[in-house]
């Protein structure tokens, strides 16, 4: 039964999509709750993993359970929640004790700048983000990650210019704001 309407769900199918949310969204925001203790943004996040659902609904293997497949999203998705959650603090709590602090402009603003990239970075897909982190944190070299991740050297290549495009355009929006 369950994989007739995640393979219905695959081709599209509207009645599928919603009988799939009807069994799974209270649950999973109820488990995001858990996690997250705040019903608003558990709320937000469920819509968020329902839509990406759809979005990505062929990619999903329908001869694995999709309870498994479901919570493995909601856990992931609160994961990065939390992790972007904390750098924005941290964001924060670094601006506001910077301000009290007697640094000059350009101790600030390289701070500000890099806290903006690490923000970046975090918001970045999982895999964008290890590969960005072991070159650029790590330095680890292009086909050695590739080694490590199973992938080509191409791939690390094309998603390190994704991500560097992403920091490079993040910080010009910054930038404008300061000219």
């Amino acid at each position: 039964m369950e994989i007739e309407i995640v393979e219905a769900l695959q081709n599209g199918d509207h009645k599928a999509f919603e009988d799939i949310f009807i069994a799974y969204f209270g649950k999973v925001k109820y488990f995001l709750n858990g996690l997250l203790k705040s019903e608003s943004d558990a709320e937000e996040l469920a819509q968020d993993i329902f839509v990406k659902l759809w979005i990505n609904r062929q990619s999903i293997n329908p001869q694995k359970p999709f309870n498994a497949y479901i919570y493995t999203i909601a856990r992931n998705t609160a994961f990065n929640y939390i992790k972007h959650k904390s750098v924005e603090e941290a964001f924060l709590e670094n601006c506001n004790h910077l301000e009290e602090a007697d640094c000059s402009d350009e101790i600030l603003f390289a701070k500000e700048i890099s806290l903006l990239i690490e923000m970046t970075v975090c918001r970045m897909p999982s895999q964008r983000s290890r590969i960005y982190r072991m070159s650029r944190n790590e330095g680890i070299p292009n086909d050695e990650i590739a080694g490590k991740l199973g992938i080509s050297k191409k791939t690390v290549e094309n998603q390190l210019s994704l991500a560097l495009q992403e920091i490079r355009r993040v910080i010009s929006a910054f930038l404008l704001l300061f000219i």
